[in-house]
């Protein structure tokens, strides 16, 4: 397979190995600590891949390719990152690289690819290495940005660059055209981090930056995945379970398959997971739970540089799902609590709500110590940073509806709120007021698409419940976002007296309403 493949799960070559040094005085300027700097080459070998069944191409060899590069430190970690490129034009098998390194250096460490900023330490790791969370899709291929290799030399042969594997490769045939793949582990597989090279088999292990997600793109942001195969670069891990989704090129929908069983990802070697087809066996869509007739399009808004489709639900969220309507108030959640305190409450005639039973030891109520990650006094154990969003595993949203749905962010709120103007209305013909909008005569604010009368949120005004009290029912929205104001508080949609707050801020113990949303990238 001549191609762009690179680096990775080839048959090993032997190349001729050629050195050279210079005394010319221009170079003798870039000194090191352990001597100048001279032109030097180096000839790399590449692993030979054990077991022709997992071969990339069975019985074909990978070519390097013209402007490859590759970092070189000497072997004593003096802290110099040398970068060498691979000589010729075109394709090759030889690979010779060239560069400038240190002439008293009695061995060399190398990585591929080139990474600026990385540095060799004292123990012979090198640190400041990333394997990316998005890579470019290639058909028959993977991102040669993501075949990260390493190589010690000997002193005796001290220009011989064997490279090793430090990763493994996940191979996917898909039988429909998507937008991207999106593997999702439990464990982190992306990130920055160090490579360490142990008995010929190097790996890393990250230290900052870490994804428990891998996304493979499109080559163009305009383009598609075709049907074909292609690779996912991962570190070489047991993964306790993992999901394979794909964007699909129809509108909204996303294909997932779910694995719950231990799988382990070898150093140089693939997984093939066989052939993915839409034929009635995936897990859900982006919709998961959610109807589509259950869902209101408000449009296109920019969030955070982003253009994306803001999809609500039509209702609020409960325990169970969706409230029946749009007027019902849902459940009451803690922030970050992915189901109510109580077992159930009762909304009477007179608008007067009362919980009827509380969940065994809560029966306090909505108070610091019944909150997510409390320490038992007026600290928190997680989201102890402001302005974090909340994870997927604590989102009510996302547990009780599955699919994509989420709580809106502060971003999300303050995008709705902004877009007043141009695309949306907050109340009565734009005015801030609350009204009814059936037979219920539940208060709430109705958010109308400006160029559509038909489509609009509405946010019944359920008020909170802070300890055992319901308080500001009928005439009061309080909304959850997912995002921290503080280690204590978090951010909320506050509407009352005529006043709308799309990023106020209180308490996370106490009982907010939430309405689900989710987010389509626009092109």
């Amino acid at each position: 397979m001549k191609n762009y493949i690179l680096l990775f799960m080839s048959i090993a070559m032997l190349m001729t190995m050629v050195s050279c040094s210079s005394s010319d005085d221009e170079v003798a300027e870039n000194n090191n600590v352990e001597g100048k700097l001279v032109p030097m080459t180096f000839t790399a070998t590449q692993e030979t891949n054990v077991g022709t069944r997992t071969a990339l191409n069975n019985g074909t060899e990978v070519f390097w390719k013209s402007g490859n590069q590759i970092s070189v430190f000497d072997g004593e970690g003096d802290d110099h990152n040398q970068m060498f490129t691979l000589q010729g034009t075109g394709e090759s098998k030889s690979g010779t690289f060239s560069g400038e390194a240190s002439s008293s250096a009695t061995k060399f460490t190398a990585v591929y690819p080139y990474t600026s900023g990385a540095q060799l330490d004292s123990d012979g790791s090198v640190s400041g290495i990333t394997l990316p969370a998005e890579q470019t899709a290639t058909a028959d291929s993977f991102d040669p940005n993501a075949a990260l290799m390493m190589a010690v030399s000997t002193e005796s042969n001290k220009n011989q660059l064997d490279f090793k594997n430090a990763v493994s490769l996940v191979k996917i045939t898909t039988a429909f055209a998507c937008k991207k793949i999106v593997l999702t582990a439990n464990e982190d597989i992306a990130g920055k981090g160090t490579l360490k090279y142990i008995d010929n088999a190097p790996s890393i292990t990250f230290d900052s930056g870490q994804f428990k997600t891998i996304t493979l793109k499109p080559a163009s942001e305009s383009g598609k995945i075709e049907i074909g195969t292609y690779y996912i670069v991962v570190p070489s891990i047991t993964m306790t379970g993992f999901s394979i989704s794909f964007d699909a090129s129809d509108e909204y929908c996303v294909y997932t398959r779910t694995s719950t069983k231990s799988n382990t990802f070898n150093r140089s070697k693939i997984k093939d997971l066989g052939t993915f087809k839409i034929d009635g066996t995936w897990t859900h869509t982006s919709r998961g739970k959610v109807n589509k007739n259950d869902e209101v399009d408000m449009g296109v808004f920019t969030i955070e540089e982003k253009k994306y489709r803001v999809i609500f639900t039509k209702s609020n969220l409960t325990k169970d799902g969706l409230a029946a309507k749009e007027s019902d108030y849902g459940d009451y959640f803690a922030w970050g609590a992915t189901e109510p305190l109580y077992t159930s409450y009762t909304r009477g005639v007179d608008g007067k709500v009362t919980v009827n039973a509380w969940e065994s030891g809560k029966d306090a109520g909505y108070v610091l110590t019944n909150a997510p990650y409390n320490d038992g006094s007026s600290s928190y154990t997680q989201y102890t940073t402001a302005e974090t969003n909340i994870n997927p595993s604590d989102d009510p949203a996302r547990n009780i509806l599955l699919g994509d749905w989420q709580l809106p962010t502060k971003a999300v709120w303050n995008a709705l709120y902004n877009a007043n103007k141009g695309s949306v209305n907050w109340g009565i013909d734009g005015n801030l007021a609350l009204e009814k909008i059936d037979e219920s005569n539940i208060n709430g604010m109705k958010i109308t698409k400006t160029d559509d009368a038909t489509t609009y949120l509405f946010l019944p005004a359920a008020g909170d419940l802070i300890e055992k009290q319901f308080g500001g029912v009928g005439a009061g929205l309080h909304y959850w976002s997912g995002t921290t104001y503080s280690s204590t508080w978090a951010y909320y949609l506050f509407f009352q007296d005529a006043v709308v707050y799309p990023d106020y801020a209180y308490e996370r113990y106490s009982g907010f309403t939430v309405r689900p949303v989710r987010l389509v990238a626009v092109d």
